[in-house]
């Protein structure tokens, strides 16, 4: 337990020291990590709604310029995706 309050101790000094927080008072420090916060969940839901669609139209480019057409995508997984033994079973 000791070593765990520990450790969490250092990361917390090197977290102020890093980004000042040591030279701010409360106020200032919760205000900044509110809006960090808030970013970070902006980030993070908009890679989960728009990352996936963005991957499959990065699929259609990639099979376009691989291949010089549009439409078979069964090319790009066939070369993405090695063929596993148990496929073949």
């Amino acid at each position: 337990m000791r070593v765990m309050k520990d450790y969490l101790w250092r990361q917390r000094t090197k977290l102020e020291a890093t980004l000042a927080f040591s030279m701010m008072e409360p106020w200032e420090k919760l205000l900044c990590m509110i809006i960090f916060t808030f970013f970070t969940l902006l980030l993070i839901s908009g890679l989960y709604q728009y990352l996936p669609e963005h991957v499959f139209i990065m699929q259609k480019r990639a099979s376009y310029y691989l291949w010089g057409q549009d439409g078979d995508e069964r090319l790009l997984r066939q070369w993405a995706d090695p063929p596993s033994p148990l496929k073949e079973l």
